[in-house]
Protein backbone atom coordinates (compact mmCIF):
# COMPACT_ATOMS: atom_id res chain seq x y z
CA UNK A 1 0.00 0.00 0.00
CA UNK A 2 1.87 3.26 -0.97
CA UNK A 3 1.80 6.21 1.27
CA UNK A 4 0.09 8.47 -0.72
CA UNK A 5 -3.23 6.65 -0.53
CA UNK A 6 -2.42 6.09 3.47
CA UNK A 7 -2.21 9.44 3.66
CA UNK A 8 -5.24 10.11 1.22
CA UNK A 9 -7.16 7.59 3.36
CA UNK A 10 -7.13 9.21 6.96
CA UNK A 11 -7.50 12.63 5.56
CA UNK A 12 -11.35 11.30 5.21
CA UNK A 13 -11.49 11.73 9.28
CA UNK A 14 -10.70 15.27 8.39
CA UNK A 15 -8.02 18.12 8.42
CA UNK A 16 -4.54 16.97 9.97
CA UNK A 17 -0.88 17.84 9.92
CA UNK A 18 1.92 15.87 8.94
CA UNK A 19 3.37 14.63 12.37
CA UNK A 20 -0.30 13.70 13.35
CA UNK A 21 -0.81 12.02 9.72
CA UNK A 22 2.91 10.11 10.55
CA UNK A 23 1.35 8.57 13.49
CA UNK A 24 -2.20 7.88 12.18
CA UNK A 25 -1.15 5.70 9.61
CA UNK A 26 1.57 3.76 11.88
CA UNK A 27 -0.60 3.17 14.33
CA UNK A 28 -3.96 2.46 12.00
CA UNK A 29 -1.81 -0.02 9.60
CA UNK A 30 0.20 -1.80 12.31
CA UNK A 31 3.63 -1.27 9.23
CA UNK A 32 6.34 -3.68 9.81
CA UNK A 33 8.75 -1.33 7.99
CA UNK A 34 10.10 2.17 9.79
CA UNK A 35 8.09 4.91 8.15
CA UNK A 36 10.39 7.95 8.11
CA UNK A 37 8.31 11.26 9.15
CA UNK A 38 10.43 12.96 6.03
CA UNK A 39 8.48 10.33 3.26
CA UNK A 40 5.31 11.70 4.59
CA UNK A 41 5.81 15.72 4.52
CA UNK A 42 7.34 14.46 0.75
CA UNK A 43 4.72 12.88 -0.25
CA UNK A 44 2.06 15.80 1.31
CA UNK A 45 4.31 17.98 -1.63
CA UNK A 46 3.06 15.82 -4.17
CA UNK A 47 -0.28 15.33 -3.39
CA UNK A 48 -0.37 19.34 -3.05
CA UNK A 49 0.69 19.44 -6.23
CA UNK A 50 -1.50 17.04 -7.62
CA UNK A 51 -4.49 19.06 -6.34
CA UNK A 52 -5.36 15.95 -4.34
CA UNK A 53 -5.11 18.30 -0.86
CA UNK A 54 -5.08 21.75 -0.16
CA UNK A 55 -4.16 23.64 2.54
CA UNK A 56 -6.90 23.54 5.59
CA UNK A 57 -4.81 26.48 7.64
CA UNK A 58 -2.63 26.26 10.74
CA UNK A 59 -3.01 24.70 14.18
CA UNK A 60 -2.79 26.88 17.51
CA UNK A 61 0.81 26.42 17.30
CA UNK A 62 1.03 27.34 13.54
CA UNK A 63 1.64 23.86 12.49
CA UNK A 64 -0.12 23.46 8.56
CA UNK A 65 -3.24 21.28 8.47
CA UNK A 66 -4.15 19.33 4.91
CA UNK A 67 -7.51 18.11 3.74
CA UNK A 68 -8.66 16.28 1.41
CA UNK A 69 -9.60 18.22 -2.16
CA UNK A 70 -13.04 16.79 -4.09
CA UNK A 71 -10.23 14.66 -6.05
CA UNK A 72 -8.70 13.42 -3.19
CA UNK A 73 -11.97 12.25 -2.17
CA UNK A 74 -12.38 10.04 -4.74
CA UNK A 75 -9.15 8.83 -5.04
CA UNK A 76 -9.67 7.44 -1.44
CA UNK A 77 -13.02 6.38 -1.49
CA UNK A 78 -11.63 4.39 -4.35
CA UNK A 79 -8.23 3.04 -2.29
CA UNK A 80 -10.26 1.67 0.24
CA UNK A 81 -12.96 -0.19 -1.48
CA UNK A 82 -11.27 -1.56 -4.78
CA UNK A 83 -8.11 -3.36 -4.48
CA UNK A 84 -5.75 -3.17 -7.35
CA UNK A 85 -3.41 -6.17 -6.75
CA UNK A 86 -3.30 -9.66 -5.05
CA UNK A 87 -0.57 -8.78 -2.21
CA UNK A 88 -0.40 -10.04 1.20
CA UNK A 89 1.19 -6.72 2.73
CA UNK A 90 -1.19 -4.80 0.71
CA UNK A 91 -4.10 -6.46 1.63
CA UNK A 92 -3.07 -6.68 5.50
CA UNK A 93 -2.24 -2.54 5.62
CA UNK A 94 -5.09 -1.79 3.61
CA UNK A 95 -8.09 -3.60 5.10
CA UNK A 96 -6.34 -2.51 8.89
CA UNK A 97 -6.51 0.89 7.76
CA UNK A 98 -10.12 0.90 6.28
CA UNK A 99 -11.29 -0.87 9.57
CA UNK A 100 -9.88 1.53 11.99
CA UNK A 101 -11.33 4.36 9.61
CA UNK A 102 -15.36 5.12 10.95
CA UNK A 103 -17.82 5.62 7.79
CA UNK A 104 -15.29 3.03 5.72
CA UNK A 105 -17.06 0.33 4.02
CA UNK A 106 -14.28 -2.14 4.81
CA UNK A 107 -16.84 -4.97 3.83
CA UNK A 108 -16.62 -4.78 0.29
CA UNK A 109 -13.21 -3.95 0.32
CA UNK A 110 -12.78 -7.20 1.59
CA UNK A 111 -15.21 -8.91 -0.58
CA UNK A 112 -13.28 -7.15 -3.00
CA UNK A 113 -9.72 -8.86 -1.53
CA UNK A 114 -11.90 -12.43 -1.61
CA UNK A 115 -12.78 -12.03 -5.42
CA UNK A 116 -8.98 -11.25 -6.39
CA UNK A 117 -7.76 -14.41 -3.97
CA UNK A 118 -10.59 -16.84 -4.61
CA UNK A 119 -9.60 -17.65 -8.79
CA UNK A 120 -6.76 -18.90 -7.58
CA UNK A 121 -7.44 -21.13 -4.28
CA UNK A 122 -8.68 -24.27 -6.34
CA UNK A 123 -5.43 -24.44 -8.10
CA UNK A 124 -3.86 -27.76 -8.56
CA UNK A 125 -0.88 -28.89 -9.79
CA UNK A 126 -2.23 -30.16 -13.15
CA UNK A 127 -1.80 -26.55 -14.69
CA UNK A 128 1.49 -26.16 -13.79
CA UNK A 129 4.11 -26.43 -16.49
CA UNK A 130 5.27 -29.75 -17.22
CA UNK A 131 8.56 -28.43 -17.91
CA UNK A 132 9.17 -26.15 -14.98
CA UNK A 133 10.48 -29.00 -12.82
CA UNK A 134 10.96 -29.09 -8.88
CA UNK A 135 11.10 -25.20 -8.49
CA UNK A 136 8.45 -24.25 -10.75
CA UNK A 137 6.36 -26.88 -8.55
CA UNK A 138 7.72 -25.46 -5.49
CA UNK A 139 6.90 -21.80 -6.37
CA UNK A 140 3.13 -23.03 -7.28
CA UNK A 141 2.89 -25.13 -4.13
CA UNK A 142 4.10 -21.11 -2.27
CA UNK A 143 1.32 -19.28 -3.77
CA UNK A 144 -1.29 -21.34 -3.23
CA UNK A 145 -0.60 -21.56 0.22
CA UNK A 146 -0.17 -17.96 -0.07
CA UNK A 147 -3.75 -17.59 -1.03
CA UNK A 148 -5.37 -20.00 1.25
CA UNK A 149 -3.73 -18.10 3.74
CA UNK A 150 -5.01 -14.82 2.84
CA UNK A 151 -8.64 -16.38 2.07
CA UNK A 152 -7.97 -17.07 5.70
CA UNK A 153 -7.44 -14.23 7.09
CA UNK A 154 -10.06 -12.66 5.50
CA UNK A 155 -12.51 -15.37 7.15
CA UNK A 156 -11.52 -14.43 10.62
CA UNK A 157 -10.80 -11.02 10.43
CA UNK A 158 -11.95 -9.72 14.10
CA UNK A 159 -14.62 -6.57 14.65
CA UNK A 160 -12.34 -3.93 14.86
CA UNK A 161 -14.15 -0.18 16.96
CA UNK A 162 -13.16 2.32 14.34
CA UNK A 163 -11.63 5.63 15.84
CA UNK A 164 -11.31 8.95 15.12
CA UNK A 165 -8.04 11.11 14.18
CA UNK A 166 -6.22 11.35 17.35
CA UNK A 167 -6.32 15.07 19.16
CA UNK A 168 -3.62 14.98 21.26
CA UNK A 169 -0.26 15.75 20.54
CA UNK A 170 2.02 13.34 19.82
CA UNK A 171 5.70 13.53 21.64
CA UNK A 172 8.64 13.36 19.11
CA UNK A 173 11.82 12.23 20.24
CA UNK A 174 13.41 9.78 22.84
CA UNK A 175 11.16 8.70 25.95
CA UNK A 176 12.53 10.71 28.91
CA UNK A 177 15.29 8.36 30.82
CA UNK A 178 13.94 6.98 33.93
CA UNK A 179 15.91 8.31 37.12
CA UNK A 180 17.43 6.10 39.10
CA UNK A 181 18.03 7.39 42.98
CA UNK A 182 20.34 5.84 45.09
CA UNK A 183 19.01 3.74 47.59
CA UNK A 184 18.94 5.96 51.18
Amino acid sequence: MTLRHSLLAVLTLGPAYGYQLHGEVVERTRRDTPLNVGQVYSTLDRLRRDELIASAGITDDHLPLYELTDDGIIEARMHLTEPDIADWHDMVERILLALSLPGSHHDTLVANYRRLWEPYAGASSETLDPTGGQAQAAAEHAARLLRSAALAWLDSLPDIEPWPLRTDRRRRGRRAAETVHPPT
